[in-house]
């Protein structure tokens, strides 16, 4: 059995990163918190792959700038490149290209809860040995974790309404309608908005020593009064 950790990535770079954040902040300091976020969901990965009695597969998806990417990532990481329109589209490409088998495991995650907890990855494969689909929901209605075993039917996500409160439901409610089972774990938070931005700093206070590092030091040199 095969298991890959993938976090689906844009570039860090203004005007494209966390352009709802950047509505408050600027698209130059948006890119700079986007640049650190990416870079410790990189090392939440690593931790968990460190942590894990069997192999990770550990896969980049990215939209663009490859290099970057591959400048940022250890040999060891498998990049792909994301392919399609919408989210749905780009995760059913990703699948095919990783094509695992009926037994494999894949989760999803973004790199907007680089300070999840790291057991979170642990529990959301566990889950897996009774469930097709595991979702990590977040308090505004999406998630930021899905992991599924095998496959889902590709298009099964096309009605999805992202990026709002409709996308935890419409993700199991489609993918429920095609056989599947689909369980839930702790619930958390992503950063979206300024007042998320402001929760993080909160918690990465909190944080033990080089926990969130890359994301701290975005935040020392952002405004967020």
């Amino acid at each position: 059995m095969k298991r890959s950790l993938v976090i689906m990535a844009k570039p860090p770079t203004p005007g494209l990163a966390k352009t709802r954040l950047a509505a408050a902040i600027g698209p130059e300091d948006a890119a700079m918190i986007a640049y650190g976020m990416l870079a410790d969901t990189l090392e939440l990965c690593e931790a968990a792959a460190q942590a894990d009695d069997e192999d990770l597969e550990l896969v980049l998806a990215y939209t663009a700038a490859r290099e970057l990417f591959r400048s940022m990532t250890p040999q060891q990481w498998r990049l792909i490149e994301q392919r399609g329109e919408g989210l749905d589209e780009r995760m059913d490409n990703v699948l095919a290209d990783i094509s695992p088998s009926v037994d494999d495991l894949t989760m999803f995650i973004g790199s907007d809860s680089p300070h999840m907890p790291e057991e979170r990855i642990s529990e959301a494969f566990a889950a897996l040995d009774k469930a097709d689909v595991v979702l990590g929901p977040c308090e505004d209605g999406g998630y930021y974790l899905i992991a599924v075993r095998g496959t889902w039917p590709a298009g099964a996500l096309a009605e999805v309404r992202w990026s709002g409160e409709h996308a935890l439901a419409d993700t199991r409610e489609a993918l429920t309608a095609h056989g599947l089972a689909c369980v839930e774990i702790g619930e958390w938070y992503d950063v979206d908005e300024i007042e998320d931005l402001r929760r993080l700093a909160a918690d990465a206070e909190k944080m033990p020593p080089g926990r969130l590092e890359n994301t701290w030091t975005a935040l020392m040199r952002v405004k967020l009064d």
